[in-house]
């Protein structure tokens, strides 16, 4: 289902959108989403954790932003910088840029790489799928610590098998207008934009059903069974012996 694009109700700070081609091609197809409630695209396709790092700052000073959403790292997994990197390396370069924000008073919240089977530029690449879930594993459990909201995509997106969900992408990594739409509500309910989705209200617990009262206090409802069974049995005797006597 899409999410809204109407205004929000009320005028809300602008989130600036860091990354890479997720990110850029996000803003593409879903630009009345951006526009719509105040998300500023600088994403770029192609960079590593790395090089969006070398602009973070100047991102977040060009954009007076007071917001900021980070999604990159596959790109590391692809080895578009011509060398292997580690999932710890990711994972520090991500976590420093959550630290740049902090210090200074930028919100941040950090979206979990997206699934991927294999990188469509660079089949070569093994456990690419273990590598990003080991990516973001320690992203659901660190950011916190480091003043971030962590975003879970990966859920929304993925097969079951490491993969992303075929109507979800474009090439097995990119995502299609469909997945965009698909983890917009998340997003925006992660970033305050829009309200939680309600929850069903548990019903009640149904009330005991009080016990059956005799003069000589509350019994249970098998003691009322029983005292309704006695008191048939008693009319039965009396006509019986009515008619024997007639």
């Amino acid at each position: 289902m899409d999410a809204p694009e109407t205004a929000p109700p009320v005028a809300v700070p602008p989130i600036v959108f860091i990354g890479d081609s997720i990110t850029e091609q996000w803003s593409f197809y879903r630009a009345g989403t951006f526009e719509a409630y105040g998300l500023i695209p600088r994403g770029v396709s192609g960079e590593t954790a790395g090089w969006v790092a070398r602009r973070f700052r100047g991102e977040l000073e060009r954009s007076g932003a007071r917001g900021v959403h980070l999604l990159c790292g596959v790109n590391d997994i692809g080895r578009n910088g011509g060398v292997f990197v580690s999932t710890d390396e990711i994972v520090a370069t991500l976590l420093g840029m959550l630290d740049e924000a902090r210090a200074l008073g930028v919100k941040a919240w950090v979206g979990s790489i997206t699934p991927a089977a294999n990188i469509p530029w660079n089949p070569g690449v093994p456990d690419a799928p273990a590598m990003i879930d080991a990516v973001n594993v320690r992203l659901r459990a660190e950011a916190p610590a480091h003043g971030a909201t962590f975003i879970d995509y990966y859920a929304v997106l993925a097969d079951g098998s490491g993969g992303l969900r075929t109507e979800y992408g474009s090439d097995g990594l990119h995502l299609s207008p469909a997945g965009y739409a698909a983890i917009e509500p998340l997003m925006l309910t992660a970033l305050g934009r829009i309200a939680p989705p309600a929850t069903a209200a548990t019903p009640a617990p149904a009330a005991p059903e009080a016990p059956a009262r005799t003069a000589f206090g509350p019994i249970g409802r098998t003691g009322a069974a029983a005292l309704a069974a006695l008191a048939a049995l008693v009319v039965l005797v009396l006509l019986a012996l009515a008619v024997a006597r007639s």
